[in-house]
């Protein structure tokens, strides 16, 4: 719960760190997997492009099932996230970008190659419709079984996720506005617009590239969250007992708090929150602090402690999930 400007709001977090993987792209890398395999053609190698999340969960549902995996990724991979995807005995391909070209592009790219070239099957995650429906049919169905929300706050990222909520309220019409967040600079569903934009380095939060899911009417609003309130947030949140989600994750709690700043009567939202804090802990001060002034993030500390210290309890909604038993 949280009081802001008169009134009490209720903020629910859907912690997708508890699923067996330790993050929401569990559901997709075992959705797409199993979806699009032939019947009757057993799969013995597969590849695809990730960030990060869905590389780590795609290996080890590949070592349960005896599947070779290979995973193109960024330098901007967690060492987390590489050293999971290379201890479930899959390969690790990083993919440098070429001038004008994103990091999330040069993956497609790079992933696309080595299946024309290996005839591996290229499970194309970032272009493939069995993404968003994951969600659709998956986690959005068991988010809206707890109830109703007046808004609903996602990471656009690279688009699966809110493109899947997106068709979900669509499909099955609830009072529940859809809140997209984003770093400034990202491109997934909103152009950022035109001059000196900022280069993204958080994993996961946010993309170089416009989504392939974002052509869907309407279109959900987007919140804009800098990285550096994100990381301040981090240490805060760890200061002050709150959940241990992800970078991403709190970006999205603070948009929903940006949100609520300007509600007129009471509210309950719900956050759906990637991953857990496990994937950023121990890279945090080496490799994210530095990317930000000293006096901007001890500023965004400043503004934000205030904020989160009047938070009280957070109600986490998801049940685990277990995949490839």
């Amino acid at each position: 719960m949280i009081r802001m400007n008169g009134l009490e709001h209720e903020i629910d977090l859907k912690e997708e760190r508890y699923n067996e993987f330790g993050s929401v792209k569990d559901r997709v890398a075992w959705y797409v997997l199993n979806n699009s395999a032939k019947p009757g053609e057993p799969v013995e190698s597969v590849i695809d492009a990730s960030s990060g999340n869905y590389g780590y969960a795609l290996s080890r549902i590949g070592e349960r099932l005896g599947i070779s995996v290979s995973v193109v990724s960024s330098p901007s991979i967690s060492e987390f996230n590489a050293a999971g995807i290379r201890g479930a005995g899959a390969r690790l391909i990083i993919a440098e970008a070429r001038d004008g070209e994103s990091a999330n592009a040069a993956r497609m790219r790079v992933a696309g190659e080595i299946a024309t070239t290996e005839g591996s099957l290229f499970l194309d995650q970032y272009r493939s419709l069995l993404n968003p429906a994951s969600h659709q049919e998956w986690t959005a169905t068991e988010l809206f079984s707890e109830g109703e929300f007046n808004a609903c706050f996602v990471a656009a990222s690279s688009g699966g996720t809110a493109r899947g909520f997106a068709d979900f309220l669509a499909a099955n019409p609830h009072p529940t506005e859809l809140v997209l967040v984003d770093p400034y600079g990202s491109r997934s569903f909103e152009d950022p617009g035109a001059g000196d934009l900022p280069k993204l380095f958080i994993p996961g939060y946010g993309s170089g590239r416009a989504s392939s899911f974002s052509n869907v009417s309407p279109k959900p609003s987007v919140r804009r969250v800098s990285e550096t309130d994100v990381l301040a947030a981090f240490g805060l949140f760890e200061q002050l007992g709150l959940p241990g989600i992800g970078l991403s994750s709190i970006g999205v709690v603070l948009g929903a708090l940006d949100w609520l700043a300007e509600a007129t009567e009471p509210q309950r939202v719900v956050c759906v929150c990637a991953d857990g804090d496990d994937r950023y802990r121990d890279e945090f001060e080496s490799r994210y602090l530095p990317k930000i002034e000293p006096h901007e993030l001890q500023t965004a500390i400043a503004r934000l402690k205030p904020v989160l210290s009047d938070l009280q309890t957070f109600t986490p909604l998801s049940d685990q999930v277990s995949v490839a038993q």
